[in-house]
């Protein structure tokens, strides 16, 4: 009776260590089924929009069904920007707006992960142009990301609004600034692939 009392112990032990292993999952980028879009109004009448053509999302779900351990980290190469005009390119790589030179890189990395009121929301620093600060990132996870299955592929969506001149692209006087509004609004799509597990 001992050893059936044992060994349904270990079982249930051995059970409980694979489930947790199992609920581990890490996600790739697949940047060609992504996108990471922006769109700032112009003259207060319209908007220019564009995307950022190179950048890298690392993604962990983490052992936690409600992804209280997940973590993101997400960098944008400035100088990527796109909007089909090589004179607004121009524009915003430059020193009055992004400053690609001199700040290369967009980050973001999530200190925690939480669901309030059935919405999911990232929280962590953002830099941009040489400023951090915090922010909230609200996202929606399509497909399922826990259990000993989870789907190979998921898709985050999230959209951040965010005024400019909070990460110090604000100039008096500077005409180039004044072309552009204030708001920037930032539309992210990605779809992530599931990394196998290593066993």
């Amino acid at each position: 009776m001992r050893t059936t009392f044992r060994r349904a112990g270990a079982a249930a032990a051995l059970f409980l260590l694979l489930s947790t292993v199992l609920r581990a999952a890490d996600y790739t980028l697949d940047v060609e089924h992504s996108n990471v879009q922006f769109s700032v109004p112009v003259l207060g009448v319209s908007k220019i929009t564009g995307k950022f053509m190179r950048y890298d999302v690392k993604m962990s779900a983490g052992k936690a069904r409600d992804l209280s351990q997940a973590k993101v980290v997400a960098v944008i190469e400035t100088s990527s920007i796109a909007t089909g005009s090589e004179s607004w390119d121009a524009r915003l790589r430059a020193p009055a707006f992004l400053d690609a030179q001199k700040y290369p890189e967009i980050r973001f990395e999530s200190r925690r992960i939480r669901k309030v009121k059935g919405r999911w929301e990232a929280v962590g620093p953002l830099a941009v142009h040489g400023v951090t600060k915090e922010i909230t990132l609200p996202f929606e996870i399509r497909g399922r990301f826990d259990g000993p299955h989870p789907d190979d592929r998921l898709g985050i969506h999230a959209t951040l609004a965010f005024d400019r001149r909070e990460f110090g692209m604000a100039w008096t006087g500077n005409p180039e600034a004044k072309v552009a509004g204030n708001t920037v609004t930032v539309d992210i799509s990605l779809l992530a692939t599931r990394v196998p597990s290593k066993r």
